[in-house]
């Protein structure tokens, strides 16, 4: 029997203003339109990163129709890797993002931040090396 084999594929997260999300997404990191699925429940984009083919994703989600979509505290942030933090923040910000953490050096040579989305998702810089 052969070994089973398993990646983190995507991420998903619901926001009220589609367009808003994607000026962000994109402006911020570069994340590019993957797929759209425009069903009568939701509106989905999937997004991937220029030269990141095989994912993993981050999807983005509207719902058609009465769902609460306030942002609580049972999770973690959003997660990106940089090889150059301060630029990575600097496109983040004039995106429409809000620094929540300065660059903290956390171990020799890994740096990180934090910061919204002008949605109010919380999304994690890390650099390393």
């Amino acid at each position: 029997m052969a070994e089973n084999s398993i990646s983190l594929a995507f991420m998903k997260i619901n926001v009220e203003d589609m367009e808003g999300a994607l000026e962000f997404w994109r402006g911020a990191f570069g994340f590019e339109v993957r797929g759209t699925y425009d069903e009568p429940t939701f509106l989905e984009h999937i997004l991937g990163l220029p030269g990141q083919p095989q994912g993993p994703s981050l999807m983005l989600v509207k719902p058609k129709g009465d769902m609460d979509l306030s942002i609580g505290g049972g999770h973690g942030p959003i997660g990106l890797t940089c090889s150059d933090i301060v630029t990575t923040l600097e496109s983040a910000l004039a995106a429409g993002g809000r620094k929540t953490m300065d660059i903290t050096e956390v171990a020799p040579g890994i740096r990180v931040c934090l910061l919204h989305s002008p949605q109010g998702h919380e999304i994690e810089l890390v650099q390393a090396g």
